[in-house]
């Protein structure tokens, strides 16, 4: 109980730093930032395809509520969804993706900084498009072309929809 213990508060204290958003909070710490390892795409669908993997990894959407009400990669938690069950992933690989993978490169490092396994979704749920990818609404229960682009900054791959 009490590693389980130490890890949600490690991930609780990783968040709040997350949630700053700043290199200083790292240096702060007295740690470096780290680079959170990579996966793609294609390396997702494999895991989502084989049922042996399924309960071997959680993929975690850390964009803001009103991004992913909008649309969500399939079988995806929010943040706060997978923070509310943290111990319920412990051990397994956790996949973080944003909008192009900024902000979940700095969630997904600083999990690893806590003893988690957790990859970066380069590119994001922008390159989950235009691999011409299903996604989901934010309940999860309906297909939807539509895509939160963060800000008009970004556009939707053809065949999707833009929203910011």
């Amino acid at each position: 109980m009490r590693l389980a213990n130490h890890k949600l508060l490690s991930l609780i204290l990783l968040v709040l730093v997350i949630a700053g958003g700043s290199q200083l909070a790292f240096t702060q710490l007295g740690g470096e930032s780290q680079v959170a390892p990579q996966i793609d795409a294609a390396q997702i669908r494999q895991l989502q395809s084989d049922p042996n993997q399924r309960n071997l990894f959680v993929i975690v959407d850390v964009r803001s509520k009103a991004e992913s009400d909008v649309s969500i990669i399939p079988g995806a938690l929010t943040k706060s969804e997978f923070e509310k069950t943290a111990q319920q992933h412990a051990g397994k690989q956790v996949i973080v993706y944003c909008t192009i993978g900024v902000r979940s490169g700095n969630y997904a490092a600083a999990l690893n900084r806590g003893g988690w396994n957790a990859w970066n979704y380069k590119g994001s749920i922008l390159d989950w498009c235009e691999n011409k990818l299903p996604l989901k609404t934010g309940d999860g229960k309906q297909e939807t072309k539509r895509v939160h682009t963060y800000s008009a900054k970004y556009s939707a791959p053809e065949g999707y929809i833009a929203v910011h």
